[in-house]
């Protein structure tokens, strides 16, 4: 499997000009207002927005609202907006109204309202999405470059190499559905014709259960309906929240002091964070026992247990083990700019979505630096193969721990899931 970087300047490299590649060039639209490639039509109403995943009511003020469907906003309350059904027969006597996702929502005429739209990726997540099983010869999507200030690709899987296209305004299409039109039709430069986009299976996280969910709720509210993962401090539960929305349960094991403390701390060092490479924390239930934090459900399970699924035949791409490296490495990023250390970095840690993105979880471990260091409780359990050398000596972490953490995680994705140090105990050593 490769990717092809495509190497010419042009403003879109395979067209050009479509007339020096002698195909014919659609007529643009007398009537459409030439704008920037962002929009597809600049005559579309502000207000006019389209949906962009199916939404379930999470409770009785949301609105259920389907893929595609149009709709109006009438306010944006953050990571969530009020909006209002555009009824085309206007036989409804009262218009559905409530809120759905921010995230689910694309402004009518933007190219983000297109299916074939990603976003932002880096070109390591633009090749693990075109190589998936679901896509064939064809499939193709466009991007904006992290690594190149967001400037536009069209990308598109051939067989197993994905080839990048570089887009910019000026080029002799108006707008980039004009592109993808053009090119549907016909192979031109591109050698095939763009067959449909890239399938999209994961959906934006959200950062709180509901528009007005409260931080602290009720065991009442919460079904457990399958373990998933368990240890020493806590089981993990697969489970439905409100009756309508999924979500992880961990439930606190021990009822010791030092237990609930530690399960108090994880909930407070989470509550803040949001990252898309981290596994965002919904809400608490700490005023009665069992205490339970409440994640987003991460139903593909962690690293570790994927790598060794496929540690017989070692049939994963290196730039699909290089991409996990490099999105786990963006979301430690954020946490050193938060001031916080994981203290527990390894591949059995990181969940994976549908699309194969990384999250880090499990933050029992974490903690804000204090002058940039925080000294080893002695009673803390630690992952001892993972611990940088100097904690043994000093007794003191630091972001560089973290770092340590990270090339010994690493060594586990090259060597798929291997334990590392496979020759030492894992007891405690002496300091």
């Amino acid at each position: 499997m490769g990717t092809a970087q495509c190497k010419t300047g042009s403003a879109f490299c395979v067209c050009c000009q479509s007339s020096s590649h002698g195909s014919k060039q659609e007529t643009p639209d007398p009537n459409q207002q030439t704008g920037p490639l962002w929009y597809e039509n600049r005559t579309a109403q502000q207000s006019h927005c389209i949906i962009l995943y199916n939404y379930k009511p999470r409770t009785a003020d949301d609105l259920l609202i389907k893929k595609g469907e149009e709709i109006e906003v009438l306010r944006i309350e953050g990571e969530w907006t009020f909006v209002r059904k555009i009824d085309a027969s206007r036989e409804m006597e009262q218009p559905e109204e409530g809120y759905v996702p921010s995230s689910f929502v694309a402004e009518v005429g933007s190219v983000a309202a297109a299916p074939w739209f990603f976003g932002s990726m880096l070109h390591m997540d633009v090749k693990r999405c075109l190589l998936r099983d679901e896509n064939q010869n064809g499939s193709f999507l466009v991007w904006q470059n992290k690594e190149m200030n967001d400037i536009y690709f069209l990308s598109v899987r051939y067989d197993d190499i994905v080839k990048h296209y570089k887009i910019s305004g000026d080029s002799s299409f108006q707008a980039l559905s004009q592109i993808i039109k053009h090119y549907s039709k016909e192979a031109g430069c591109l050698g095939i014709r763009l067959h449909e986009p890239c399938i999209k299976l994961d959906r934006p996280s959200l950062c709180t259960l509901a528009h007005a969910a409260d931080w602290e709720i009720q065991h009442s509210s919460l079904q457990k309906v399958q373990l998933i993962g368990s240890g020493q401090c806590g089981e993990v539960w697969e489970g439905i929240w409100n009756g309508t929305t999924e979500v992880a349960i961990k439930v606190l094991k021990g009822v010791g002091s030092n237990s609930k403390k530690s399960f108090l701390e994880e909930a407070k060092i989470m509550q803040p964070l949001c990252h898309e490479r981290l596994v965002k924390l919904l809400a608490v239930c700490t005023e009665s026992e069992p205490y339970y934090i409440v994640t987003e459900l991460m139903k593909r399970g962690n690293l570790q247990k994927y790598l060794r699924f496929h540690s017989e035949r070692r049939n994963l791409d290196f730039s699909l083990l290089s991409g996990f490296a490099i999105q786990i490495a963006e979301g430690m990023t954020y946490l050193e700019e938060k001031c916080y250390i994981h203290r527990d970095l390894r591949t059995e840690n990181i969940l994976l979505t549908e699309m194969l993105s990384c999250k880090i979880a499990d933050f029992g471990l974490a903690r804000l630096l204090e002058n940039g260091q925080r000294r080893l409780s002695h009673d803390t359990k630690v992952p001892i193969k993972w611990m940088a050398p100097e904690i043994f000596t000093k007794n003191i972490y630091t972001t560089k721990s973290d770092v340590w953490s990270f090339g010994v995680l690493l060594t586990e994705i090259v060597t798929f899931g291997d334990m590392p140090f496979p020759v030492l105990s894992a007891a405690h050593p002496a300091t």
